[in-house]
Parts: C-alpha cells; sequence; structure tokens
C-alpha cells in the first residue's frame, strides 16, 4: 500500500513538472479555451464560430507540436514567438466573435 501511495505521489509530482515545463505557451492555449467555453455559455459566441475556435486552437497545437519534435521536445525563442503569434490571431479573433452580432442559443446581450 506504501509503496502505491508513494509511487501516485510521484505520478502527480512528475505530471506538474511536465506541465510547469511547457511554460506560458500551454498556460495561454488553456486561456483561449476556457475563454471560447466562457463565450459558448454566456451566449456571447454560437456553438459553430466556438467549434470553428476551438478548430483553430487544435490547430495551433499541432503547430507547437510539430516544432517539438523538430527540436528535440523543447521549443526554440523563435518558436515560441511563432506560436505566440499565431495566439495572438487566435486572441482577436475570439475577441471579434464574442462581439458581433449574431448570439448564442440563450440569446443574451451582454455589454
Amino acid at each position: 500500500m506504501r509503496t502505491l501511495t508513494a509511487f501516485l505521489f510521484a505520478g502527480a509530482a512528475l505530471a506538474a513538472t511536465a506541465a510547469s515545463a511547457q511554460g506560458p505557451v500551454n498556460a495561454r492555449q488553456l486561456n483561449q479555451e476556457r475563454r471560447i467555453d466562457a463565450g459558448v455559455r454566456s451566449g456571447k459566441l454560437t456553438h459553430r464560430e466556438a467549434a470553428r475556435l476551438k478548430d483553430q486552437q487544435a490547430s495551433i497545437k499541432r503547430y507547437e507540436d510539430q516544432l517539438r519534435a523538430a527540436h528535440g521536445g523543447h521549443l526554440t525563442e523563435r518558436d515560441k514567438r511563432l506560436v505566440h503569434a499565431r495566439q495572438d490571431a487566435a486572441n482577436a479573433a475570439i475577441l471579434k466573435k464574442k462581439n458581433n452580432r449574431v448570439r448564442g442559443r440563450n440569446h443574451l446581450k451582454i455589454g
């Protein structure tokens, strides 16, 4: 039992270390996805808009994975700038879609 508990704690510590090692790129990706989900819940995004924005996030993630694979599992400073530039574009798209006149299922018009 003690061995199992120690193993679980070691696994949790390893997962936390891996997540922090990937740094701000993944944190930003998670933040963008949360903003999309919040937009759907508030009615500022339709399900179709959200799906397109999530597809954009998935594309950025695939691009990041390709860059990591090309550089031995790490992102160079140039790679980080490229990914952040795509995230900047995604951020603008989320903002634009959330503030257009098209509303989601509950038709809220929150200022």
